[in-house]
C-alpha cells in the first residue's frame, strides 16, 4: 500500500486514508471539515484518524498537499510520453479538460474550480512552484533542440504554461470546445508556442 509522508505522529499515512480526508475536505470546505466526517468517509474511527494525523489542522494540510500533487500528476504522465513541447502542452491541456468534464459529471454541485480555489488559497505558492519546476526541464529541452527560441527564459515560460493551463479549470470556454480533445490539443499547442504572430500560427 502506498504511503503519504506527513508531519503527524506516525510520519506516514496510507494513501486511501489521505484520499478519504481530501474528499471530505473538498465536499465540506475548511470551515465545516471535521475529523469525524473524514473518519466516516474512510470507514475508520475518529480516533484512528487522530492517531494518523495528530489533529484537524494537520489533516487539512496533508489533504491539501495531496490534492495539489494529484493536480500535477494529472498531466505529468501524459507529458512524459511526448517528445516535443508542443505535444506536451497540448496533451496536458487535454488531460486537464478531461478532468474538468469528469468532475462535473461526478458531482455537478462541486465544480472543480472550487477544488482548485481551495488548493490555491491554502498552498498556492507551493503548487505553482512545483508546477513550474515540472515544466522548466521540458522548456529547457525544447530550447536545446531549437523548438523554441534560444533566448527564452525557461522559468518564465514554465510559469506562463501553467497559468494558461490552469485557466481550463476556472474559466468558461467561448470559442473552444473543451469536450473535443483534438480541438483542445490544437488550440493550446498553437497559441502557447506560436503566439499571435502570423508565422507562429501556421
Amino acid at each position: 500500500m502506498k504511503l503519504v509522508k506527513t508531519t503527524g505522529p506516525r510520519g506516514e499515512v496510507p494513501e486511501p486514508i489521505v484520499a478519504a480526508v481530501a474528499q471530505t475536505l473538498v465536499r465540506s470546505g475548511i470551515q465545516r471539515f471535521s475529523l469525524s466526517a473524514a473518519a466516516d468517509e474512510a470507514g475508520v474511527s475518529r480516533g484512528t484518524i487522530y492517531n494518523w494525523f495528530g489533529g484537524k489542522k494537520e489533516a487539512i494540510d496533508v489533504a491539501v498537499g495531496f490534492i495539489a500533487s494529484a493536480f500535477i500528476e494529472l498531466f505529468a504522465g501524459a507529458v512524459s510520453a511526448k517528445t516535443t513541447l508542443t505535444d506536451q502542452v497540448g496533451e496536458a491541456a487535454v488531460r486537464i479538460s478531461d478532468h474538468r468534464a469528469w468532475s462535473d459529471r461526478l458531482d455537478p454541485t462541486l465544480h472543480v474550480s472550487n477544488v482548485l480555489e481551495l488548493v490555491l488559497d491554502e498552498c498556492g505558492d507551493d503548487l505553482m512552484r512545483r508546477s513550474v519546476e515540472f515544466w522548466v526541464p521540458q522548456v529547457e529541452a525544447a530550447r536545446d533542440r531549437g523548438e523554441i527560441g534560444g533566448d527564452v527564459d525557461a522559468t518564465e515560460a514554465a510559469e506562463w504554461i501553467m497559468r494558461t493551463l490552469m485557466s481550463i479549470e476556472v474559466l468558461p470556454a467561448i470559442s473552444l470546445d473543451l469536450k473535443d480533445p483534438a480541438a483542445v490539443r490544437d488550440y493550446f499547442s498553437r497559441f502557447i508556442l506560436g503566439g499571435l504572430s502570423a508565422a507562429g500560427r501556421k
